[in-house]
């Protein structure tokens, strides 16, 4: 949690008309790291520095239209955010207007005037849409899908990433609070919701579909790297419901019932995912996704989802990871 005394200083810089701050506050107050959550207020400083011009505000604005945080999940009100951001300057903005067109290299250039023009020729309901998935293992349920993302989308990821990465966590199982474990040598980033993008909610749309499974009871998603030797040990994605130590996280976010994986990268050796369990390994190629069910079909942990991200013995590993839930959070709390 910041000092009370840095949201003070953001607030006298906001007094003072300072439109960097406007934003800094914004996402300070979306993000509850100053000990509140103030959505209302952050909306309106976001949409007042917005009209004003700032272009990170209406990035902000047209990732929470994407994802329907604190207003009603809206792809057009997206879209037009993110063409305002894009004619504001934002090079983030004109990638992901790029990317999400597809037509146009993720690398060209645009003039300012053409945005609207691109924006028009995104078709979200191409976009969100899945490919087939095909069946690699039915006990536990294990599920593949060839060219879930396209090789700009993945490269988009990567870099979206890097540089912020951080040493990955796990569950401490005597606590229920993060912490750093030998068992995972690997490293990671979290897109908390002050962290998305349009693009990258795009992608959650298109995983919810092919797993019908409502994205508000996706985690956030994360980006994992790893190194040469670094590795994620045997472990469950489920939490143990026998152990005390879960039981808050439980109740309000409910069980961790399938894990949704993308390959974004396959310029290395080794680094499989592994199944011990079943005697299983997979590992696919740029784009490729792998879903399975950490629960068996009465709903209880599935021990046969023993799984584990094995160390590549060459070159770097970057995976898409979401986590999916059996609620939204706090339902089950009320």
């Amino acid at each position: 949690m910041r000092p009370v005394t840095d949201l003070r200083e953001m607030e006298a810089r906001v007094s003072a008309g300072d439109i960097d701050a406007q934003h800094e506050l914004a996402l300070s107050l979306l993000s509850g790291k100053d000990g509140q959550i103030d959505a209302p207020r952050a909306s309106d400083l976001l949409q007042a520095a917005s009209t004003s011009g700032h272009a990170p505000c209406s990035e902000t604005l047209a990732s929470l239209e994407a994802m329907g945080a604190g207003r009603v999940q809206s792809w057009e009100r997206a879209l037009d955010y993110l063409v305002l951001a894009a004619v504001q300057g934002s090079q983030s903005a004109q990638a992901q207007l790029m990317l999400l067109a597809r037509d146009v290299p993720p690398d060209s250039g645009s003039p300012a005037g053409a945005w609207r023009d691109l924006r028009d020729q995104i078709d979200i309901g191409h976009l969100t849409a899945s490919p087939e998935r095909r069946s690699l293992c039915d006990d536990p349920r294990i599920r593949v899908i060839d060219r879930f993302a396209t090789k700009a989308e993945c490269q988009w990821l990567i870099a979206r990433a890097s540089g912020g990465l951080t040493p990955a966590t796990v569950y401490n199982p005597e606590t229920g609070d993060f912490m750093i474990d030998p068992t995972r040598s690997n490293t990671g980033v979290e897109f908390s919701m002050t962290k998305m993008d349009v693009a990258t909610e795009v992608i959650r749309a298109r995983i919810s579909n092919a797993t019908n499974l409502p994205v508000p009871v996706f985690e956030p998603p994360h980006v994992l790297h790893y190194f040469v030797g670094q590795e994620f040990s045997p472990h469950y994605d489920f939490l143990d419901p026998a152990n005390s130590a879960y039981a808050g996280l439980l109740g309000h976010y409910g069980q961790r019932i399938a894990t949704f994986l993308i390959y974004l990268n396959e310029d290395f050796e080794g680094g499989e995912t592994a199944f011990p369990a079943i005697g299983l390994s997979h590992k696919g190629r740029t784009g490729d996704a792998l879903f399975f069910a950490n629960v068996d079909r009465s709903n209880q942990p599935d021990l046969k989802t023993l799984h584990a991200g094995v160390a590549p013995t060459s070159g770097e590993k970057w995976i898409f990871s979401q986590w999916i839930r059996n609620q939204a959070p706090g339902a089950g709390s009320q």
